[in-house]
């Protein structure tokens, strides 16, 4: 079975309600392991690899049912108009936009702090 097909079945199965649930609490475990470990001295360890599998796992299934969902439904072609996951990537793409001008900013000014005390 296709990895999309097994998401798809696990939401029909369970439900949106219960994979939800189920993405909140491996997220939670993620954040016990990461906690866990840095207690440890230790950023990266075969734990937080596991939790990070899982969350991936159920942030998958999220993004394949938001890509099935319109957001709406043209009246002419009875064709969606668009789908909730493109909500989504334009967020991520505002997101991505806004940490690439805080880096140019945070660049910028380690720049001027160096041409300062040059001067």
């Amino acid at each position: 079975m296709e990895k999309e097909e097994l998401y798809n079945e696990a939401w029909r199965l369970w439900g949106g309600d219960m994979q939800l649930d189920i993405l909140i609490e491996e997220m939670a475990e993620l954040t016990q392991a990461i906690i866990k470990t840095r207690r440890h001295n230790v950023i990266w360890n075969h734990a937080v690899f596991e939790e990070i599998a899982d969350v991936l796992i159920c942030l998958e299934q999220v993004e394949t049912r938001l890509k099935a969902l319109p957001t709406g439904i043209d009246r002419e072609t009875n064709r969606p108009t668009g789908y909730l996951f493109d909500i989504v990537e334009e967020l991520k793409a505002s997101k991505l936009a806004r940490l690439e001008e805080r880096l140019c900013a945070a660049k910028g000014g380690v720049q001027d702090d160096i041409h300062r005390r040059g001067s």
